[in-house]
């Protein structure tokens, strides 16, 4: 009869805790009297978790808690064994927030992306000219062919071109000293 009660219970608050995970998709891997375990791919990261593991630990009803940046989950014993769904609810609302706000200082997967592929290619470079260019050398010179070719046409965003071209190995030879 208790677990059949337990069972309806969990039915109906489910779909209210879970409607609050939309964004980052938590997911609850195991609970039972006292602790929580959660898991969620974008708590993957370093700074999340270090965020996470601080931060949700300073609750009052939370006795401990460690995130793992490896599963990209959280671990939660509570000092009490039981909590109602208010406060549970208040937990979950404080999980995600410090968790959006940690997302925020870590890089763009999409940036580290980019950059991890123009390093590939501008090795690639390096190899073939065996360094006498690199990606930067090589569009600047696209930057001031197209320049010097559209100048007569074009003479605005010809000096456009230049200009970006200047900068660019202003900016480079500044890196380099």
């Amino acid at each position: 009869m208790v677990p059949t009660l337990v069972g309806i219970g969990a039915s109906l608050i489910a779909p209210k805790i879970m409607s609050q995970f939309r964004d980052q998709k938590v997911k609850v891997i195991h609970a039972m009297p006292g602790r929580l375990r959660l898991q969620c791919d974008s708590w993957k990261h370093t700074i999340v978790a270090e965020a996470l593991g601080k931060q949700v630990q300073s609750h009052p009803l939370i006795l401990t808690s460690k995130a793992s940046e490896i599963t990209g989950s959280l671990v939660i014993e509570f000092i009490v064994p039981h909590i109602s769904q208010d406060e549970l609810d208040e937990i979950m609302t404080n999980i995600v927030q410090i968790a959006s706000n940690a997302i925020l200082h870590k890089d763009a997967m999409l940036m580290n992306g980019m950059k991890n592929t123009l390093q590939f290619i501008d090795k690639g470079i390096k190899k073939q000219t065996n360094g006498f260019a690199d990606f930067d050398s090589l569009f600047i010179l696209f930057l001031l062919g197209k320049g010097i070719q559209s100048f007569g046409n074009a003479p605005a965003f010809s000096a456009s071109l230049l200009y970006w071209s200047y900068s660019i190995m202003k900016n480079k030879g500044d890196s380099n000293r």
